[in-house]
């Protein structure tokens, strides 16, 4: 994985770490109950591994989300932390982007993002307007990408991304939990001493995509963090590219019509 060629850096400037801490299905608690406890823990301990790239959403449980990472982030240096939130449909026209983006950063307990996401840019949403906010260029393309949903991302894609120095980050890298049922992904597992998420993860390492996996035990987030050790092979990622190709998406948010019904 060659983190350099996509320029993203923490405002230290360290190099983010090449997986990331993906918080989909977080923030469903009360701020301090012993649901959200376990999630804020999680998200420390990745951290403490090493993975310093979180990847959040104003839309994930109305905002809860990213109190969650609020509060994992309090005891840290917030500027060794690289923090990426979505603006989601609702929010993106003249007069509105603003007032959500200084929402959520009230929400996760800091002065700035580190990168602001259009949330699944939808041809009815008047996106653009968002964009004329920026000041930097566009850096990151996030895509539903893994061995199990590759359909989405073409080569042409690919190439747009490489051209113009675009990180490639993939949501639902390990389609949750089904790649790990797969038996050649099993075999693969064996073959490399490794976990098939590992397996999984290592297949988007090898082609310079950044994966935000989420993870609530230990165990899988010190898989997470340690499968950027697995090297797969030339002739295995062929293997593993084929294995798991279907014509379906998991992920249909085509419901969620505003933030604030999570």
């Amino acid at each position: 994985m060659n983190i350099a060629v996509t320029g993203l850096h923490t405002k230290s400037g360290k190099p983010l770490h090449p997986i990331g801490i993906g918080t989909w299905g977080f923030g469903n608690y009360p701020l301090f109950s012993p649901g959200t406890n376990a999630e804020v823990a999680a998200l420390q301990y990745a951290l403490s591994l090493g993975q310093n790239h979180i990847d959040t959403a104003e839309m994930y449980a109305g905002g809860g989300a990213e109190r969650v990472v609020g509060r994992a982030i309090e005891s840290g240096d917030r500027e060794d932390i690289f923090i990426a939130s979505k603006l989601w449909k609702n929010h993106v026209a003249d007069g509105t982007a603003r007032p959500a983006v200084e929402a959520m950063l009230k929400r996760l307990g800091t002065d700035y993002l580190d990168l602001l996401y259009i949330h699944a840019p939808w041809f009815d949403a008047p996106w653009q307007a968002a964009l004329s906010l920026a000041r930097h260029p566009i850096v990151a393309d996030q895509m539903h990408y893994s061995l199990a949903h590759q359909q989405e991302v073409t080569p042409e894609l690919r190439d747009v991304c490489t051209a113009h120095g675009i990180a490639f980050v993939a949501y639902m890298p390990l389609k949750q939990g089904e790649i790990a049922h797969d038996p050649l992904i099993t075999q693969m597992a064996q073959k490399y001493d490794a976990a098939p998420a590992q397996i999984a993860l290592a297949w988007l390492l090898a082609q310079d995509v950044l994966p935000i996996p989420k993870a609530l035990q230990k165990i899988h987030s010190s898989q997470n963090a340690t499968a950027l050790t697995i090297g797969l092979t030339p002739e295995d990622i062929l293997r593993v590219s084929e294995c798991l190709k279907r014509p379906h998406r998991m992920v249909q948010p085509d419901f969620c019509n505003s933030a604030q019904n999570w």
